[in-house]
């Protein structure tokens, strides 16, 4: 595998562009005046900006870059960052517009092919990245990039971790099994045993708290009491079929049925009504109008029209009387009207109950059942919940079946893990010695190491470790330095060499002491004078080295490995502006 930057740009101009090449790739922050404050400030002018550029141009979330939190009104509408790049021999260029971030186009040997959403695109760079690799069970590109190309925002932490601090998420592991050279089915395997154990984990202690009533019964006494419950319901179900096999039940029962049906309709009729009748009684009374303001409005209309108006006052009168009793027989035409079916219905109700009752009354002479729709109800209760509680104790059977068939999945994926790293030992023993010989060329000792590790303890979700030591550390720089030491190891391990592409980048990972810091690029100098074929980008304050360039205790010739240099009059956007959350 192969991956080399080659350009990075922005349509129209809105930084200078960078260019890469092979080896060592410098991205400084300099001081531009020693003689005001604000121009020997070296923090702020734009290295790790310039990181998140490539990031959005190789396809990450735009919401997840801090290009998303640049004001807009910064920004020209129709800005495009444009990454020129090879994957494995393959030219190509990456356009991604900042008004259109989820619908990048990517130019491969002169075609231009549009992409409609960001998932398209980075399957389409990972087919091309993963296409000469000879195992499957791992292909995302975006989750490879993000190991190779370790945030500031991550801190350096720990050596799985490459996402901001302040997320909460448990770090991949896959990209690390991928650039190790070994299958990652297994591992894929045995977090969605684990996972599905948990979820089935779930669903056995919601129908256990069902089945038991919140911890009210025990599990182990469930079967005694469905048993008891089942005599109880056959014994109901037996006293049911014998009050039906009585004669007067026989003969009365569909007549019961039938004047139930009528009952429940004709209720329901009335209850109707009954709204009708509550509306209309709701609504106000009529506003009548008084002959005195009537007296009033026909003389100013007469005075104003003349001989115009040929009614007489009169006949006026007699109109607004009209209107209304007219008002007023509607209101009580249709009342009285609603209360006469209102009436019929109740007495037809009254006539269908009485007989509804003397039916009753034939089947209950017998003593058999003196209360036949409360026992109904008695009955229909204690069927229900028999039958409720019976399903629910096979569904926690199940249920806890299918956990003890995951549990037994996970175990087997474990061992086929665990059997893989055993079977490729010797993918172990060349990290290890990797890690190993840069520390000792860095740090001056052999006191390293690297090791897997699968926890067996059922509770971890994550089962496969990686533990590396490094002496003292703990420390924060330290730390930073174990990771640039795994990292490192990883490109130049012989386990890995077919599926490394030789690239990685680091945001200011070089919070360390000074005699650290002018070691590690000194290696990576001699690694490139050597003829290693790889690209490293690294951000960093030309200060932290000046004293060391001076001192001739650094190999690496900066300017000549320099590809870009911001300050704080020269920032690498060329303004100054505040992060806006808003864009987020």
């Amino acid at each position: 595998m192969m991956l080399r930057l080659h350009r990075l740009s922005s349509e129209p101009k809105l930084f200078e562009p960078i260019e890469f090449v092979t080896g060592i790739n410098l991205i400084l922050g300099e001081k531009w005046d020693d003689g005001q404050t604000q121009g020997r400030k070296v923090n702020g002018v734009g290295k790790s900006l310039s990181v998140e550029f490539l990031h959005f141009a190789l396809l990450r979330e735009f919401t997840d870059t801090r290009v998303a939190l640049i004001p807009r009104d910064k920004l020209p509408d129709d800005l495009a960052v444009i990454l020129a790049l090879t994957i494995n021999g393959h030219s190509l260029e990456i356009r991604r517009s900042i008004a259109h971030p989820q619908e990048p186009v990517i130019v491969r040997n002169g075609q231009l092919i549009q992409f409609g959403n960001l998932g398209e695109a980075t399957r389409y760079l990972g087919d091309l990245m993963f296409s000469r690799v000879s195992f499957t069970g791992f292909n995302s590109f975006r989750s490879l990039m993000s190991l190779l190309m370790r945030d500031e925002a991550s801190e350096f932490s720990t050596i799985l971790r490459t996402m901001p601090s302040d997320k909460i998420a448990p770090p991949d592991r896959m990209p690390h099994l991928f650039l190790m050279g070994l299958e990652v089915a297994n591992y894929r395997i045995l977090l969605e045993s684990i996972r599905e154990l948990e979820s089935q984990s779930k669903v056995v202690t919601r129908l256990r708290a069902d089945l038991t009533e919140r911890g009210q019964h025990r599990v182990a006494d469930i079967k005694a009491e469905l048993n008891q419950s089942q005599q109880e319901v056959q014994m109901i179900e037996a006293g049911l079929q014998a009050l039906k096999a009585e004669p007067a039940f026989a003969q009365v029962e569909g007549d019961i049925n039938e004047l139930e049906t009528k009952l429940t309709s004709l209720r329901a009729h009335r209850k109707g009504i009954s709204y009708q009748i509550d509306q209309i009684r709701a609504i106000p009374q009529m506003e009548t109008i008084d002959e005195t303001d009537l007296k009033i409005v026909y003389d100013r209309v007469k005075a104003g029209l003349g001989d115009l108006v040929t009614k007489s006052l009169e006949q006026a009168k007699a109109f607004k009387a009209e209107i209304e009793s007219f008002q007023r027989s509607l209101r009580e035409d249709e009342l009285t009207r609603l209360e006469a079916e209102q009436r019929e219905l109740t007495e037809k109700i009254r006539l269908l109950s009485d007989q509804h009752s003397a039916l009753v009354a034939q089947i209950d002479r017998h003593g058999t059942l003196k209360e036949l729709s409360a026992g109904l109800s008695v009955a229909h209760h204690k069927q229900q919940d028999y039958y409720r509680r019976s399903a629910l104790y096979d569904q926690f059977n199940e249920a806890e079946q299918r956990k003890e068939d995951l549990k037994s999945e996970r175990q087997m994926a474990l061992d086929a893990l665990r059997k893989q790293l055993h079977d490729h030992k010797e993918v172990e023993t060349s990290m290890n010695a990797a890690v190993v010989a840069i520390h000792e060329r860095v740090m001056g000792n052999r006191n390293a190491s690297f090791a897997m590790h699968i926890s067996s303890n059922v509770g971890v979700k994550y089962p496969l470790d990686f533990e590396m030591r490094i002496q003292d550390d703990g420390s924060h720089s330290v730390d930073r330095t174990m990771v640039f030491i795994y990292d490192t190891a990883l490109m130049f391990a012989s386990c890995t060499q077919a599926q490394h592409p030789r690239f990685l980048l680091h945001d200011n990972i070089f919070d360390v002491d000074q005699d650290t810091l002018v070691q590690c690029l000194n290696f990576l100098h001699e690694k490139a004078e050597a003829g290693e074929d790889f690209q490293y980008i690294l951000t960093l304050n030309r200060e932290k080295v000046e004293e060391e360039e001076r001192a001739k205790r650094l190999l690496l010739d900066v300017e000549a490995a320099k590809r870009a240099k911001f300050t704080k009059q020269a920032p690498f956007l060329g303004f100054r502006y505040q992060e806006s959350r808003k864009n987020r």
